[in-house]
């Protein structure tokens, strides 16, 4: 909110100026008389406004409201993606990880540096915010077809494809959107992982099919809810 009342108060600003050069000239060739002096200070008061609006904007592009709104509305879209969104800060946490699992990279939400580099934020994930976390999860859901699937699908498929595109795309192809076979795949893939690799996946197993199993929980909390409410 800071960042655009800033940028109104420039704009304003600015208008106000102009205005007022405006007005100078027009004086000024009536009377004949031109003060140059008060009008440079105008046209540099103008300049240092531009360039300061020009810097705020590159410093921080400000989200549109249909992104703010995404993940603060009431439309089922919105409920799925809250729900997704849920799941995985539970699973990931809120704490900077200096070497997040296989990858040896940082990351913080559950988001790895990298991946935030490709999703738009240029800062150091140590000192990523939660709302820019969001930000960047709303990208990926988008990035995911998640919204597309029901609401258990739509979660197990977003939480796959958090931990990895590739796989959430085969497993929602392969599995015909069957979402106990899209379970049981995914924790084969894990335990061929550990199996093929036991020196770096192995010790994560456990973790991962924990997490199988809490999303398991979780779509049968949601079949429930959805049994009574009809």
């Amino acid at each position: 909110m800071t960042d655009y009342t800033n940028m109104l108060d420039m704009i304003l600003t600015s208008h106000l100026l102009q205005k007022k050069r405006g007005n100078i000239l027009k004086t000024n060739g009536v009377n004949g008389v031109v003060d140059m002096r008060f009008n440079n200070l105008l046209n540099q008061s103008l300049e240092k406004l531009q360039a300061g609006n020009n810097q705020t904007m590159s410093l921080k592009q400000l989200p549109t409201p249909s992104a703010v709104n995404s993940f603060n509305g009431t439309g089922e879209t919105a409920n799925k993606f809250n729900e997704a969104l849920k799941f995985v800060l539970q699973q990931e946490g809120v704490k900077f990880v200096h070497r997040d699992g296989g990858s040896g990279e940082s990351s913080k939400y559950g988001i790895l540096q990298s991946t935030a580099r490709e999703y738009g934020y240029n800062g150091n994930i140590k000192n990523i915010t939660l709302d820019d976390a969001k930000i960047i999860y709303r990208k990926i859901w988008e990035k995911s077809g998640a919204s597309s699937l029901p609401l258990a699908l739509s979660v197990v498929h977003f939480d796959t494809y958090v931990n990895s595109p590739a796989m959430a795309r085969k497993l929602l192809s392969r599995s015909n959107k069957d979402i106990n076979t899209y379970l049981k795949m995914r924790e084969q893939r894990y335990v061929g992982l550990a199996e093929s690799k036991p020196d770096v996946y192995e010790k994560y197993l456990r973790g991962w099919k924990n997490r199988v199993e809490s999303l398991r929980v979780m779509v049968a909390g949601l079949e429930k809810s959805s049994v009574q409410t009809t």
